[in-house]
């Protein structure tokens, strides 16, 4: 049976969507976190993170292995992480992750929440500080008063909060050092959906003396 032009057009439809919310959910965001990185036969060294997504990450590190190489990361707020080094530079390296689709969920998650914290200024829930989502944050309505509210949910592009006090949707709000807009309201509180940064503003790059200091701390 020959598939008519339309029924084609439509499987390509389709495929593109598929790989462009691939390509979403692999997006690396800049996060820099110290860490450790081992290679068998070369042994460990210190790491610190450039930008990571559940699919892979850069790191800035001392040595890097040869392309191909195997390595193990252990990553502050991230655990342990396994993966393939696919390109070098004279102080870094990026690599490719190796896990499975459940572990990968959960590495999305940490990653998103680890980003968001410092922005947000979000406070750890100490009973379960690896849990997403779990923490305090303030926020500023547009007219000065302040509300402290339980962090239900939070995605690169939004958060959820629970809270006795209502905003109005569409009302203009500030998070840490995000700003967005409320944009419906919840049973237990309200969602906010954060303003896109300004071009370049997020992005990570080695510092000069960043190589330096790697030396040093080995």
């Amino acid at each position: 049976m020959v598939e008519t032009p339309s029924r084609l057009d439509k499987r390509k439809v389709r495929i593109a969507a598929q790989g462009a919310a691939e390509r979403r959910r692999h997006k690396r965001v800049p996060l820099a976190l110290p860490g450790r990185l081992y290679e068998k036969g070369r042994g460990e060294q210190r790491c610190r993170l450039i930008d990571v997504s559940p699919g892979g990450a850069k790191l800035l590190v001392k040595d890097p292995p040869p392309p191909n190489s195997h390595i193990v990361l252990l990553v502050d707020g991230l655990g342990r992480l396994e993966g393939d080094v696919i390109r070098i530079g004279a102080n870094w390296l990026t690599t490719r992750f190796t896990m499975q689709a459940r572990k990968r969920d959960r590495l999305a998650d940490a990653i998103t929440w680890r980003f968001n914290m410092e922005r947000l200024g979000l406070e750890e829930d100490r009973v379960a500080p690896r849990k997403p989502g779990k923490g305090q944050a303030t926020i500023r309505l547009r007219d000065g008063v302040l509300i402290r509210a339980d962090v239900i949910d939070v995605s690169i592009t939004g958060a959820a909060f629970a809270c006795l006090e209502r905003p109005r949707v569409g009302e203009r709000v500030r998070v840490g050092e995000m700003t967005g807009r409320v944009a419906r309201i919840l049973e237990r509180g309200f969602a906010v959906a954060f303003d896109p940064p300004s071009a370049g503003e997020g992005e990570a790059k080695p510092e000069p003396g960043a190589a330096t200091d790697l030396k040093q701390a080995s």
